[in-house]
């Protein structure tokens, strides 16, 4: 799999190779989920990206694919410009991406509650 520039900050969790339902027709390519965002790119075309704190759910759905086979696919709710948009996901084991991408939600949101611009101070000091 190619290496895929991360911004700062980002590190890489999962890529996989897969498809990407895209209007009515499949576009295949590669997955990345960083601790930061999700994105597909297909050759070197950034075709989907969201952020993590974009998402508004997930679930796994059984739905008709390619030539009208029956797979287990991700569907991946975000919020988009005050509407709420989804896509289809269809790669190997996707329940591995729900729990990758559940856990680095939770601590991309840690992580902003542990830093929040404000100077820490010990308790004790009455100074």
């Amino acid at each position: 799999m190619r290496k895929t520039s991360l911004n700062s900050g980002e590190e890489m969790i999962l890529q996989a190779q897969g498809h990407l339902q895209f209007g009515a027709s499949w576009k295949q390519g590669h997955f990345s989920l960083t601790n930061r965002r999700l994105f597909f790119i297909r050759v070197s075309q950034k075709i989907f990206e969201v952020s993590l704190n974009q998402i508004t759910g997930m679930s796994i759905a059984k739905r008709s694919w390619l030539l009208g086979v029956r797979v287990q696919q991700l569907c991946i709710g975000y919020s988009a410009n005050l509407e709420t948009e989804q896509v289809y996901i269809t790669l190997a084991e996707p329940k591995k991406w729900v729990e990758a991408i559940k856990e680095s939600m939770t601590l991309m949101l840690a992580e902003r509650w542990r830093y929040n611009g404000a100077n820490p101070e010990l308790p004790g000091n009455t100074e």
